[in-house]
């Protein structure tokens, strides 16, 4: 069970990609077809080991299976239905539950979408980045903007519920008036989620190479801020809610299974990088974080020799409980409470204390009464402010 009764979420990472993106520093792998197979029996593999290791979890429900990556849907829709058939036959997965795929427009057919809404998924979030080919053409994409289109009609056909879309501002080359014309697109044709990332390049990534080389610029910051505020007042008069820093809804298409990460409820993390946090009782009661090795290779020795594949684990301190609560649950419009807090955790500790005094008194962090949440301002640069309480 996740925190506080609530129900878990089970996070699957696919680690394979058609192309490496220029930008992206995600763990992913260029492999063929025997390997995507061999992924499918390890994946299956891990959770039986995982249960064996902590047979209490066999028990606990779950009501959100997130399939990421990497790029999830160059497996095709027969393994990934052969996935959530397994992970379903193993574990219980409530009536309802939230069931998302990522895919990338290039690699997902109209009668794929059908296939995956048929076996019970319920959510997909396109990987557009873009509606304009030159931007597209800078960070690397293989899809076209005709592509995209004709995924969102057929994954909209396929009648998934819940049909979301990502774009990144702050690319290589873009101007403000590019991005307008994407938020521009992206209003017209309505998703139901939106996330709006700003590009991070990352060191050892080819586009954070080609910064330094000095062969290509991104926009300087404060037009990566105002890009950042053209989509919050654009897709607000559009009807969205701003609910996450970097995720838009319309009313009740808040994605279910990323709220389990912002107000810190369990979930277990399968696949080669990726990481968990159960909640397995007197051993760890704030909770255990568990992390997979970011190697292919290394992850399917581990299971081969019949153990655990993680790399790392930590049952979670008092004091670590109420960083993670306050750093992931301040991303939130919401906010957090800080009775919560203290009822799931206990007092909050001093030195958290002195640094959110701090954070208020400079303006970045708002107190009401027991509620303490980030003003809209501060968002953009909430990494400022939150790794004070790192």
């Amino acid at each position: 069970m996740g925190e506080n009764g609530t129900m878990r979420g089970i996070y699957v990472h696919v680690p394979f990609c058609v192309r490496k993106c220029g930008y992206c520093d995600f763990y992913s792998v260029v492999d063929g077809e025997e390997a995507r197979e061999r992924f499918c029996g390890l994946l299956l593999q891990e959770l039986e080991i995982l249960l064996r290791s902590y047979p209490g979890e066999a028990n606990v429900p779950a009501d959100t299976v997130y399939f990421g990556g990497g790029t999830p849907s160059v497996l095709g829709p027969e393994r990934l239905c052969r996935l959530l058939a397994g992970i379903r036959s193993r574990l219980p997965v409530a009536e309802g539950a939230e069931v998302t795929l990522e895919a990338n427009p290039g690699t997902i057919r109209g009668e794929d979408f059908f296939r995956l809404r048929e076996e019970g998924f319920t959510r997909v979030s396109l990987g557009v980045q873009s509606f304009l080919p030159a931007t597209l053409e800078a960070l690397g994409r293989i899809h076209s903007v005709d592509d995209v289109h004709a995924a969102l009609e057929n994954a909209r056909k396929a009648r998934f519920p819940s049909v979301g879309i990502d774009l990144i501002f702050g690319n290589p080359g873009q101007e403000e008036t590019d991005w307008e014309a994407d938020i521009d697109c992206a209003a017209a044709i309505h998703p139901d989620h939106l996330s709006a990332y700003a590009l991070s390049p990352e060191p050892g990534t080819p586009i954070h190479g080609q910064i330094e080389r000095g062969e290509i610029s991104v926009p300087s910051d404060d037009a990566a801020a105002r890009m950042y505020e053209t989509a919050r007042r654009a897709l607000a008069s559009a009807g969205y809610r701003h609910y996450e820093i970097s995720n838009f809804a319309m009313p009740g298409m808040e994605c279910r299974h990323n709220g389990k990460y912002w107000r810190r409820e369990g979930y277990l993390g399968l696949g080669p990088s990726a990481h968990g946090l159960l909640f397995p009782g007197e051993s760890a009661p704030l909770g255990m974080r568990t992390e997979n090795p970011p190697s292919l290779p290394e992850y399917a020795r581990r299971l081969d020799e019949g153990r655990l594949s993680w790399v790392e684990v930590e049952a979670r301190s008092g004091e670590d409980a109420w960083k993670e609560f306050l750093i992931f649950g301040l991303r939130l419009e919401e906010g957090v409470s800080l009775a919560e807090g203290e009822k799931r955790y206990g007092p909050q500790p001093r030195n958290l204390l002195e640094a959110v005094d701090r954070l208020v008194a400079s303006g970045s962090l708002v107190r009401d009464r027991e509620r303490l949440r980030m003003p809209e301002a501060f968002w953009f640069v909430s990494n400022e402010a939150l790794r004070r309480l790192a």
